[in-house]
């Protein structure tokens, strides 16, 4: 087995570690007392808003693809969309290790170039992460000027913020500016090379591929209409997020303030943005329990929601990768085989 995939499963296994122990910290029974009082109906609201939210994101990609004249079939959209999902929160890359492996997926049921579809992704992930930038700062001075919070949870929380703002305007800059690209990427070329010679080879083809990136994107940005909409799509999304949270908690039958789902999902997205596990595994859950307590939340109902809603906004995405993966893994084959 390749070193990469064993880091990968020893980051995975170290999540669920850390899941474990919140269980058995906070108590076993008392965290089965409040889930064997679940409300299945809330539940089930709270599945179907994730299933919207999954919907919705994949039309705004189908969105951000017309804009650039590509048109594709709505099955593949979704296929690679979940595959990316997958990957997305296996990897211990910011909910980035998955986006080159949709774009790859979407390229290859498609005629479209792995490089045009990569930069609707990168377009995708610009569009999300506009209106969570400005909750964010809005959750960050809610906490500090209405609740008391531990000054560690503080810093946690400045530095996923201001962190993810600098990835959020280096992506668009890098996006837009073609020659920094291009000494960017190329610069690096070269100095891999140093060590790798052949990968010097490559650097005319890569130099074509970031061209091609950066008229897809410059195209993306002057279409209007198409920003609009996803904009307000990506403001959908995030609300989806509020709402199933939220759903999750009339479930376990204790009734929140609505601040408190909005705050929790922001500082989840913070903390997810922090490439160290796989999808945030066990580090998310464990902040999610923490700004549950911060509102007063008894501990048992905290965990609880987060182990649930962790279910519906992690794991589902993942189940639901898994069999597109398998599923397209099977297409693919049968196409190159042809």
């Amino acid at each position: 087995m390749k070193k990469k995939n064993l880091r990968i499963i020893g980051l995975f296994a170290i999540g669920i570690l850390i899941i474990l122990f919140i269980i058995k910290y906070i108590g076993i029974q008392e965290i089965l007392e409040v889930l064997k009082n679940v409300k299945l109906s809330f539940f089930l609201l709270g599945l179907l808003i994730q299933l919207f939210l999954f919907g919705l994101w994949g039309y705004r990609w189908e969105i951000i693809l017309e804009a650039v004249k590509e048109r594709v079939s709505v099955k593949n959209l979704y296929l690679s969309l979940f595959i990316g999902v997958l990957f997305n929160n296996v990897t211990p890359a910011a909910k980035t290790g998955g986006e080159p492996v949709r774009a790859y997926i979407l390229s290859k049921m498609e005629s479209i170039s792995s490089e045009r579809a990569f930069a609707t992704i990168t377009a995708d992930r610009i569009f999300d992460s506009f209106p969570y930038a400005l909750l964010s700062l809005f959750s960050v001075l809610y906490l500090f000027f209405f609740e008391n919070i531990p000054i560690w949870v503080t810093y946690i929380l400045v530095f996923a913020l201001f962190f993810s703002i600098f990835i959020l305007l280096a992506t668009v800059y890098l996006c837009i500016n073609l020659k920094m690209a291009k000494r960017l990427i190329l610069g690096l070329m070269n100095f891999v090379g140093r060590f790798f010679p052949k990968i010097k080879e490559y650097s005319y083809t890569v130099e074509e591929k970031i061209i091609t990136f950066n008229s897809t994107v410059l195209r993306i940005s002057k279409d209007k209409t198409a920003m609009v909409k996803a904009m307000i799509i990506s403001s959908l999304i995030l609300f989806c997020g509020f709402f199933r949270i939220y759903f999750v908690f009339l479930a376990v039958g204790y009734n929140v303030s609505f601040i408190v789902p909005v705050i929790v999902t922001i500082i989840a997205i913070q903390v997810n943005i922090i490439p160290l596990l796989p999808g945030g595994l066990g580090t998310t859950e464990g902040v999610m329990v923490i700004i549950f307590s911060i509102f007063g939340v008894p501990i048992a109902v905290s965990a609880s929601v987060a182990l649930l809603d962790r279910l519906l906004s992690y794991w589902l995405g993942i189940f639901i990768g898994a069999l597109c993966f398998f599923h397209s893994h099977i297409s693919i084959k049968r196409e190159t085989e042809k």
